[in-house]
């Protein structure tokens, strides 16, 4: 299912319900908050989640979205587990996506809009991991990327379908917005504000007291902050790699295969003859005889075509069925019957009499079986070869489905099989550093990390038509913290500048309140009577800071100077405990925009965006009033439940 929001958030209705207007309105495709009724009314039972309309959202296509997601996220950030994903909004956004998409759906069938198979079936086809090498929709590659992906073909199409529905009905809402000028003219202002300010800086280091802290408080701090040394979740795979060339000394052509093959590409091999022509067409017989007797006379067929007012069209090397295919026959008969250097005699075709001058005759003798023999057995062997491993791929799915083991199979195969240590997500071993998977393991690794613990062993594709691994998950280690002794260094690391931030954050407050009675920071801090680093004198403008919010590189003081009142000083945390920020905001320059045209523009550009995303919300909203919505709350707990590994 999450195929469907895939698709959207890429697509240009997807980026468009995206946009937002620099860092102070962000509005996304399917944020509405939905709320179900009191009383769920006709939707019983734990297996449905949501009534939509006359559709029903199962708690299992809910739970095998959360969970695809989940990986999804967890490829990318390999700390994340899936109590956080779920409880940090994972759960209920997938939730809400899914009741949008049904709910488009249903409005738009509800009112005669239909996304017809065949234009579901070109939208999976364009999918690039449903493609051969050829670049051509593949049977096998779909059928496989489906069971890795534990989805049905139903579920895929039905995905699309919305996806399709919802090009058709959101673009609509939100199109022609208008902004009025009252509005955009302080927003574009608020762009050219300038602050002017100073940050001190009161480090946890300065507070730490070189005494080894006692194992009762080291062992209170390790288990309230506990998750910040969570191990994410590791897996250990067995696996054997195979590749073509384990057939290579194994199929061999027959001869009967051979001379087959060469019957049937006999016309390949037949004498051939193909020439280098230049042509004139002209409209009739006559005009195409005198233009070939003054090309027969000495002139060249440029000089002959232009004293008549047409230019010559060079054909280049061609042999006579390709001739007849874009003429005529007998315009190929009459090219193909005059001498090397000579001038065909006219010929007509759908287009006019044809003249050509012959410039050049290439011949190509037969080729007897023995002298293509190598090439024909090169081309057979690759395709058996090609086959084989086909057959064989399948054959290994249809094992592992039957119930054979990893071990069996590759029994039987011969292969070799190799196990990974504990890794992450990422291929990282926790426990050895200097550890590197390889180059494989981009391929295994997303397979191995979407299987269930009770999952067959799966048939992976490393390299399309030339090399495979199959690959079984043989322990998971679930995301846990370890042992306080394992890194007991680092905790009391941790543990002393979290108390040296306590104290740090005592002459924080009191400087920031010195600071905001009148006091000047550099007084306020030669006050705290302890040696702190340099004051720093910053200044910037709201544009500066929305650039630097566009490459994530704002300074945490910068932005909460941009949140403050003038003349006030305020208090921040530094990352990672490492102390505590004072920032002083001295003075701000409003900005005005009134005159500046182009800020103005871009600024309504982007208010128009955000004025589309909201009707856009505002309709789909309207579109689930309209079907009905249901949700199921007993069972959403209880699947949260379960996801979080609560009772």
């Amino acid at each position: 299912m999450i195929t469907f929001f895939r698709n959207i958030f890429s697509s240009k209705i997807g980026l468009f319900l995206t946009m937002c207007f620099v860092a102070l309105i962000a509005i996304a495709f399917a944020s509405a908050d939905v709320t179900g009724s009191g009383a769920f009314g006709g939707v019983t039972g734990s297996g449905t989640a949501a009534q939509v309309g006359d559709s029903k959202l199962t708690t299992a296509e809910l739970s095998q979205s959360v969970n695809n997601a989940f990986r999804a996220e967890q490829r990318e950030n390999t700390g994340l587990d899936l109590k956080t994903f779920v409880e940090g909004g994972g759960f209920d956004g997938i939730l809400d996506r899914l009741i949008n998409s049904f709910s488009i759906a249903a409005f738009g069938n509800k009112y005669g809009m239909t996304a017809g198979k065949r234009l579901v079936d070109s939208e999976i086809a364009d999918i690039p991991s449903f493609q051969g090498a050829d670049g051509q929709f593949s049977e096998e590659n779909f059928r496989r990327a489906l069971q890795q992906q534990g989805i049905k073909e139903q579920q895929l199409r039905d995905d699309f379908t919305r996806n399709l529905l919802a090009d058709q009905l959101l673009p609509i809402a939100g199109f022609g917005a208008s902004v009025p000028q009252t509005l955009v003219t302080p927003y574009a202002s608020l762009l050219l504000e300038a602050r002017q300010g100073q940050i001190a800086i009161v480090p946890s280091a300065a507070f730490i007291e070189n005494v080894t802290p006692a194992d009762a408080a080291l062992a209170a701090f390790y288990s309230k902050n506990s998750s910040r040394y969570t191990i994410p979740e590791r897996r250990t795979i067995s696996y054997a790699i195979f590749s073509k060339e384990r057939f290579n000394d194994k199929i061999k052509p027959t001869e009967k295969e051979i001379q087959g093959r060469y019957n049937l590409d006999k016309a390949k091999y037949a004498a051939s003859e193909t020439r280098n022509i230049d042509q004139v067409i002209l409209p009739t017989q006559a005009a195409a005889k005198a233009l070939a007797d003054k090309i027969s006379g000495g002139d060249t067929i440029g000089a002959a075509a232009e004293s008549v007012g047409l230019s010559v069209a060079e054909v280049g090397s061609i042999n006579k069925s390709a001739l007849a295919g874009t003429a005529s026959q007998a315009v190929a008969n009459a090219v193909f019957s005059a001498p090397s250097g000579g001038v065909s005699a006219p010929a007509q075709s759908a287009l006019g009499w044809h003249i050509a001058k012959i410039n050049d005759v290439q011949k190509v003798p037969a080729q007897t079986l023995d002298q293509v023999r190598a090439t024909i057995v090169s081309d057979l062997t690759r395709e058996k070869v090609d086959v084989a491993l086909a057959k064989l791929t399948v054959t290994m799915e249809d094992e592992f489905a039957a119930g054979s083991s990893l071990q069996d199979v590759a029994d039987a195969e011969g292969l070799k099989i190799e196990s990974t240590p504990a890794l992450l997500a990422n291929g990282q071993n926790p426990e050895d550093q200097n550890y590197r998977p390889i180059p494989e393991m981009q391929r295994i690794l997303p397979i191995a990390f979407s299987l269930e613990e009770d999952s067959d062993p799966q048939v992976v594709e490393i390299i399309a038509g030339q090399q495979y691994a199959i690959l079984d998950v043989t322990n998971i280690t679930e995301a846990a913290p370890p042992p306080l002794n394992a890194i007991k260094p680092v905790v009391t690391r941790d543990y002393m500048l979290d108390e040296g931030s306590k104290k740090a954050k005592v002459i924080a407050d009191q400087i920031a309140k010195e600071v905001s009675g009148g006091t000047a920071l550099s007084e306020a801090v030669a006050n705290a009577k302890v040696k702190l680093p340099n004051i720093e004198n910053v200044s910037s403008t709201r544009a500066d800071l929305a650039r630097q919010s566009q490459q994530g590189q704002v300074p945490p003081p910068l932005s909460l100077m941009f949140s403050m009142a003038e003349n006030t000083a305020k208090t921040l945390k530094a990352q990672q405990n490492q102390g505590w920020f004072v920032v002083n905001l001295n003075k701000i320059n409003r900005g005005d925009a009134s005159t500046r045209t182009d800020l103005l523009n871009a600024t309504r550009a982007q208010f128009k965006q955000v004025f589309g995303n909201e009707y856009t919300e505002q309709f789909i909203n309207a579109m689930k009033a309209d079907v009905g919505v249901e949700r199921n709350e007993d069972a959403l707990a209880s699947l949260k439940n379960q996801l979080t590994g609560g009772n």
